[in-house]
């Protein structure tokens, strides 16, 4: 497998904006213009250095889904890695081929941009998830996310 980067890590907390005052007076981090979004499962929100890998907040809300699941048994903490990947077709049969299991989706988070995934889980990932991206779909990301810098 080809990996492009390593996008984002994923972590879980209890309440996110507590999570969001300590990381700014520890890591002067911020959330993106975008804010903190409320889906129906979990409320998200994107912190970025001005280099290098992002840093995904997810507050779970509902206990019917792993999210939760995870914060339930292990506490706040690294849920995933996202990692984005060139020709997802080819990347994804290679792995299916090698035994690989996985669990694919799609997302819709830039309406324009709809693009696939697929979830390594964590007895493969040891111990996380490891969330693979179509790198294709997506859009340039500096456009997509104003950044507050």
């Amino acid at each position: 497998m080809k990996v492009e980067k390593i996008d984002h890590v994923h972590l879980i907390v209890k309440d996110i904006e507590e999570t969001l005052r300590s990381y700014e007076k520890v890591l002067g981090l911020t959330p993106w213009s975008l804010g903190i979004k409320d889906m129906p499962s979990a409320r998200q929100t994107m912190l970025a250095p001005k280099d290098g890998a992002r840093i995904e907040l997810i507050e779970p809300k509902s206990e019917a889904n792993r999210f939760y699941k995870l914060l339930k048994e292990h506490g706040e903490g690294v849920y995933g890695i996202s990692i984005l990947i060139d020709n997802y077709d080819e990347e994804v049969k290679k792995l299916k081929e090698n035994g690989v299991p996985l669990e694919e989706t799609s997302a819709s988070l830039f309406p324009d941009h709809p693009f696939r995934l697929a979830w390594v889980p964590p007895e493969e990932g040891h111990g996380v998830w490891l969330e693979l991206v179509e790198m294709d779909a997506l859009p340039d990301f500096e456009k997509a996310w104003e950044s507050p810098d």
